[in-house]
């Protein structure tokens, strides 16, 4: 079920009146049963491999908390850990490692070759999946204690606001709340709706407006050139955005509306001033996943001493992972790659770059420096775009063989001003960044909620007109549900 479906329009409200009709021992058994039929409706086979998740991750804590001694509990760890990275890695990345197989074979000139199975890939596996194996992780190290009530262990994997594509939650945030009775509050209900409302405007009126225009130069970047390169380039990261963030808010809207607060995933991140502030602000639920389970595990010492080389090798694997975990393509990788070489990059020219601002004078003009900050980071970031997504290796590079040709500028120029979508699409994409500016720089929620409420009101309704008038209701998929 997609958030921007008809059906969704109806299971929202149903489920938020009966969940504050019921009373409150039996408010988790109708979130858990909500869950797995909003989950089951994709396919009977998703939800056999979320159970398996589930249960694999619950009997391992259950065992880690029973015993005292932390070797011990290492092989519960080990073992929920191999099972839940094996079904993720045999459902997701079997043929990717499959053809790797069969293209060395051929290489090499054996005649073993590995048949390729197609294989269902289960929706949202990837965020379940570093979902069960955080609160796994926690339980070991002594963070939080099991979840002994299964029912709502399965309602904390399987929750039907982020089970699709998250925010990746963390067991002590979340699992707390199914314990905590929520009263109806007037406050966090009309902020769920306001979140709701803007996210589904940036879905609807900027994403899938702009993929319109972006989608075919992916698909046949051939036909191609110049600034309308460009153009796809920088639109198809706004893009993603607008797409992401838009499914953010409108799963964090939909808890809300229940009383529940799941974590932020997006602070801003096309106003940060280097890749890694980058980080911080884009898909913040993953990056500090990868961060406190990945990053900070792996070694950071050579011969007993911290060397920079090896926190800068750690920050590679850990893009690269960030690269694969978006799904089993060369594209991908190499896009993790270059945001991991860009920080390693930053790392090594720090003290020059340092000086350079001192000598040229910039470091007297703050305003000039942060305003070029932002615009190297957003190039650097937007240099990625040719490799986010799932279009062949092949494309990527055509793409930016074609970047450079402008032999048909004025042609191409006519055909941006003459398309609509296009038009529209960059005008919404700066209202957004404003708007947003506004909310977390200017204090504009709390001053726009002090206004009589038929200002507020009067508002909220011409945002539901624009969406109605210029949505693109199609029911497209939110990109981040491939992965």
């Amino acid at each position: 079920m997609l958030f921007n479906s008809i059906g969704y329009l109806f299971f929202l409200p149903a489920t938020v009146f009966l969940y504050y009709l019921l009373p409150y021992r039996w408010r988790w058994l109708l979130l858990l049963a909500a869950s797995y039929f909003f989950y089951l409706i994709w396919r009977v086979e998703f939800v056999l491999v979320l159970i398996s998740a589930t249960l694999v991750s619950y009997y391992a804590a259950l065992k880690m908390g029973q015993i005292p001694d932390k070797k011990q509990r290492l092989k519960y760890l080990v073992l929920s850990i191999a099972i839940n990275i094996g079904m993720l890695v045999f459902l997701k990345y079997l043929g990717f490692f499959t053809e790797i197989v069969n293209q060395i074979a051929g290489i090499t000139g054996s005649n073993c070759v590995i048949p390729y199975f197609s294989i269902l890939l289960p929706i949202g596996i990837s965020f379940y999946t570093f979902q069960t194996i955080g609160y796994t992780i926690d339980v070991y190290r002594g963070v939080i204690k099991p979840e002994k009530n299964i029912g709502i262990y399965a309602l904390f994997v399987s929750f039907f606001p982020l089970v699709l594509a998250g925010p990746i939650e963390r067991g002590r945030r979340l699992i707390p709340q199914f314990h905590v009775k929520h009263d109806f509050d007037p406050q966090l209900f009309t902020s769920g709706l306001r979140l709701i409302l803007w996210g589904m405007f940036k879905k609807l009126v900027i994403a899938d407006r702009l993929s319109i225009f972006v989608q075919p130069v992916f698909n046949e970047p051939n036909y191609f050139h110049g600034i309308e390169i460009g153009f796809a380039i920088i639109l198809k990261m706004m893009l993603v955005y607008a797409d992401f963030s838009g499914y953010t808010d409108i799963a964090i809207g939909s808890a809300r509306l229940m009383g529940f607060k799941l974590s932020p995933n997006f602070n801003r991140p096309f106003s940060a001033q280097s890749i890694a502030a980058f980080w911080s602000r884009w898909h913040i639920s993953l990056t500090s996943w990868l961060r406190d389970y990945v990053y900070f595990s792996l070694p950071f010492k050579y011969h007993g001493k911290t060397v920079n080389w090896r926190i800068n090798l750690n920050l590679l694997i850990t893009f690269v992972l960030v690269g694969f975990w978006h799904g089993p393509y060369w594209n991908f990788i190499i896009f993790g790659f270059l945001h991991g070489a860009y920080m390693v990059l930053a790392n090594i020219s720090k003290p020059i770059l340092s000086n350079l601002t001192r000598i040229s004078g910039l470091i007297k003009t703050p305003g000039l420096l942060k305003g070029l900050n932002i615009s190297a980071t957003f190039l650097l970031v937007c240099s990625t775009g040719f490799f986010f997504g799932q279009h062949p290796l092949h494309d990527s590079i055509l793409m930016m063989g074609n970047l450079t040709d402008f032999s048909q500028t004025g042609k191409s120029i006519l055909f941006l001003l003459k398309n609509n979508d296009f038009l529209l699409g960059v005008v919404m994409i700066f209202f957004m960044l404003w708007f947003e500016y506004l909310i977390a720089v200017k204090s504009f929620a709390s001053r726009f909620l002090s206004k009589p409420i038929t200002i507020r009101y009067s508002a909220y309704l011409f945002m539901l007109f624009f969406l109605l008038a210029f949505g693109v209701f199609s029911s497209q998929k939110f990109f981040y549900f491939q992965f």
